[in-house]
């Protein structure tokens, strides 16, 4: 509703009712779902009427909506885009200030018990009723309507609002440097959600991403892992959402992954160099030779020294075929290529490659050599073909990346085991800068692996010998919640009383508003009966809003 201009739509049929129409639907939003006060409320025994599950406020389900923050024209404080705000006003009022098992355990009461007890705040049993009941609806609908992947991404936003109504946001895939799918508190709390079917769960992820978060701006992870235990298919699933969560630290990482020692000890192998003594080891980080020497080139990155030199004794092998002494051919081609880094002489970033360059180096080399006609014309051929070999190894050297495979060789990496336990004694004893180093030298890190944790493997957490800050709320498990239509049905039927009713009225005549409003749109605004029973909709909400206020 808010896309759409109504105070000109309705300027153009009906000015006089314009203004109350406005009013009417801010002070809906206001006053039911914002206002803190305390009135004192009378309300009257009324005959109990039927809830169905279409009176609920119905969100549409928008993960890019919910989870974004647009910052306002100017600058300024980042704030929720419109489907955001429409979510977070219900989803603010659940537990306010509570963590994921303070809201999980607030939800719970509810379910058990829709109906509250009269002595209570009837203006804040209202807020609550609605926001949780619609809480649950919107719950239900991401969870049984759409495939798994839509379903994953809507319901990050989803948590990401629960947690944080004013500025939790879901990481968009530009940002994608972190293992993490949330952030709450103004990018301060990371949390990678992970939403599977029961009996399937998987946490894990980039293991390079997760060693870049844990050695730079989030050295805690959160993990929030949630299982779907449901029954039957589409709109009639039903059944249970599990959380469960715990905390990746850069103090306990190490022995997480090592839950699974053959995975560990594959991602985590790390150059011969790092098994000297720390002492040694803290020194040898503060030099920039060090920092070259571990480092390995990228997947892209080729070994141009070893074309060169495989192109130099390829033609050498040849020229002697020409009556051409092949040191003194190689001698001078040595003069011509850098064998150290496959540059030709005189250039900064010109290696095997097509003309002009093959020319030069058999134009410069020709120029050196006294040469018979047949000498001349053979050994160009020569170095033509040659030339044209090493092009093509470059290509393929390339495709395998020879560079990093060959520098990984050359670090000569340590076996599994090694590694874990030199990670171990490096985490404990060692600077963060060291750890970091080797780190960002193991084999996952360089290889860019993935690691992954099953749920029966997550249940030996409680076997590491760092219990730090493992569980984020106390337990592995954090608690249950039940979803699907029949339960949705249910609390709407224990709700009904005689406080309640005045949410049936209210869900009623949102509805039917909204009803005719996009029925009088969707008609080119030519009924004017349906504007009519728009307002007069309207102006019933004020009405049952007002009494619930006690005004």
């Amino acid at each position: 509703m808010r896309d759409f201009d109504w105070n000109n739509a309705v300027d153009k049929r009906f000015e006089d009712t314009r203004r109350n129409l406005l009013e009417t639907l801010e002070r809906l939003v206001s006053k039911v779902m914002t206002e803190n006060k305390d009135p004192e409320i009378i309300l009257e025994e009324e005959r109990p009427k039927k809830l169905t599950i279409d009176l609920i406020p119905n969100l549409p389900i928008t993960e890019l909506g919910w989870g974004s923050l647009q910052t306002p024209e100017g600058g300024g404080q980042a704030v929720r885009t419109t489907a955001g705000q429409d979510l977070a006003q219900y989803l603010a009022n659940i537990a306010p200030d509570a963590d994921i098992r303070g809201k999980i355990d607030s939800l719970n009461a509810f379910f058990q018990n829709p109906v509250k007890e009269e002595s209570g705040n009837p203006k804040k049993q209202l807020q609550q009723t609605i926001s949780a009941l619609v809480f649950f609806k919107t719950l239900t609908n991401i969870i049984t309507n759409f495939n798994a992947s839509a379903a994953g991404f809507a319901f990050e936003s989803f948590l990401a609002v629960l947690l944080d109504a004013q500025t939790g946001k879901q990481v968009p895939a530009t940002e994608g440097s972190t293992i993490a799918d949330i952030v709450l508190f103004d990018g301060q709390r990371p949390i990678s959600l992970k939403l599977y079917k029961e009996g399937s769960l998987v946490v894990g992820g980039s293991y390079r991403q997760l060693i870049d978060d844990l050695t730079g701006k989030f050295p805690t992870m959160e993990y929030i892992a949630v299982t779907k235990d449901l029954t039957g298919s589409g709109l009639e699933a039903e059944g249970k959402l599990n959380f469960f969560g715990f905390n990746f630290t850069e103090d306990n990482f190490v022995e997480i992954l090592n839950i699974v020692p053959k995975q560990a000890e594959e991602l985590m192998a790390i150059p011969e160099v790092f098994s000297r003594p720390i002492p040694e080891l803290e020194k040898l980080i503060k030099t920039e030779d060090f920092a070259e020497f571990i480092r390995v080139p990228t997947g892209r990155e080729t070994n141009y020294s070893k074309i060169a030199k495989d192109f130099v004794d390829r033609v050498k092998t040849q020229v002697g075929k020409l009556d051409l002494d092949p040191s003194e051919v190689g001698s001078l081609l040595e003069k011509i290529i850098d064998l150290d880094t496959g540059l030709y002489a005189g250039t900064e970033n010109k290696y095997f490659s097509n003309s002009p360059y093959k020319t030069v180096i058999t134009k410069r080399l020709l120029s050196e050599l006294e040469l018979t006609p047949e000498q001349r014309s053979a050994l160009s051929a020569l170095m033509d073909k040659e030339h044209a070999a090493a092009v093509e190894q470059r290509k393929e050297e390339r495709k395998k990346g020879s560079a990093r495979s060959d520098k990984m060789n050359a670090l000569n990496y340590m076996d599994g085991k090694k590694s874990v336990a030199t990670l171990v004694n490096l985490q404990q004893n060692a600077s963060p800068e060291l750890l970091e180093a080797a780190l960002k030298a193991s084999r996952g890190y360089v290889l860019n692996r993935q690691f992954d944790l099953t749920k029966s493997q997550l249940k030996k957490l409680n076997t590491i010998s760092n219990q730090d800050n493992l569980y984020p709320y106390g337990d592995f498990y954090i608690g249950t919640i039940e979803v699907g239509a029949s339960q949705i049905q249910k609390m709407l039927n224990d709700s009904v009383n005689s406080f309640n009713s005045s949410i049936y009225q209210i869900f009623s005549d949102l509805k039917d508003l909204s009803s005719n409003l996009n029925a009088y749109v969707a008609g080119g605004m030519e009924e004017d009966a349906l504007a009519v029973k728009a307002k007069q909709d309207a102006e019933d909400i004020a009405t049952g809003t007002e009494e619930v206020r006690g005004s």
